[in-house]
C-alpha cells in the first residue's frame, strides 16, 4: 500500500473474484464521494456447496451482504474489497503489523468519511474444509485480539477478557438478525446455525486466548 503511486489505492484478497467493473465503479465512487477516505462494497458468498461455508461466511461477511444501504457509513467491506484515498493509506506500520479492521475505524474516529456503494460486489471464495475453517476463526480472533492488546489499557483488557464470554452469543445472534432481515439464504442459514455457534466459539475462544497471552503465530496461520 506504502509502494503504490495512485491517488487511489485499493485492496482485495487472493480468494475474493471481482467484477469486471470492479475497478471503475471503485473510481466512480470516490469521484461522487471526494470527501471520502475509503470506499467500499457489498461481498457475497462464493463457495455454496458446504454448510460449513455458509456459516464462515454468515459469521465473518454477514452484515456486507447484499442488499446494503449505501452512502455514508459506519463500516465498509475492508480487505474483501475497498480503495483508499492516497491521505488515508497509513504511513507508519508497525513491526507487528496491521489489520485493517482495526485501522479503518480508526480513520473514522479522525473524522473521516466511509462510503458504502451497493453497485461494488466481490465474492468471497474461501473454502477451507471443516477443521480448517474452525481453527482459522480460532487464529483470526487471537490475531485480533493480540493486536487490540498492544495499545490497550488495564481496564480496557479486563473488560474486553470478560466480554469474550458474551461474544459467541453475540455473534449468533447478529448472524441471525442480519441475515433474516435481508430475506435471504434463510434455508441456509437454518441448516448451519449450529456451524455459526461453533465457529463462534472458536472466535471468542482465539480472542481470549489473544488477550490473555497475544497473538502468537496465529497472524501468519490466517489465509
Amino acid at each position: 500500500m506504502q509502494q503504490a503511486n495512485g491517488e487511489l489505492v485499493a485492496v482485495t484478497e487472493d480468494h475474493c473474484r471481482l467484477g469486471p467493473d470492479w475497478c471503475r465503479r471503485l473510481i466512480e465512487a470516490h469521484r461522487r464521494y471526494p470527501e471520502a477516505a475509503a470506499v467500499g462494497g457489498a461481498v457475497e458468498n462464493g463457495p455454496t456447496n458446504g454448510l460449513i461455508d455458509w456459516a464462515n461466511f454468515f459469521v465473518a461477511h454477514s452484515p456486507m451482504m447484499p442488499p446494503v444501504r449505501g452512502g455514508e457509513s459506519r463500516r465498509i467491506s475492508l480487505q474483501a474489497g475497498m480503495a483508499l484515498k492516497r491521505r488515508a493509506v497509513p504511513g507508519d506500520i508497525p513491526p507487528e503489523g496491521l489489520m485493517e479492521m482495526l485501522y479503518v475505524p480508526q480513520l473514522r474516529a479522525r473524522g473521516e468519511t466511509l462510503i458504502l456503494d451497493d453497485g461494488i460486489v466481490v465474492h468471497h471464495v474461501q473454502s477451507h474444509g471443516f477443521w480448517k475453517t474452525f481453527a482459522t476463526h480460532y487464529h483470526n480472533g487471537r490475531s485480533i485480539a493480540g493486536f487490540r492488546r498492544l495499545r490497550a489499557g488495564t481496564l480496557e483488557l479486563a473488560l474486553r477478557l470478560a466480554g469474550c464470554f458474551l461474544l459467541p452469543g453475540f455473534l449468533t445472534l447478529r448472524a441471525i438478525v442480519v441475515v433474516t432481515g435481508k430475506r435471504r439464504f434463510l434455508r441456509e442459514l437454518a441448516l448451519s446455525l449450529p456451524l455459526v455457534a461453533g465457529l463462534a466459539c472458536c472466535h471468542a475462544a482465539g480472542e481470549f486466548a489473544g488477550y490473555c497471552a497475544g497473538a502468537g503465530r496465529s497472524p501468519a496461520r490466517l489465509s
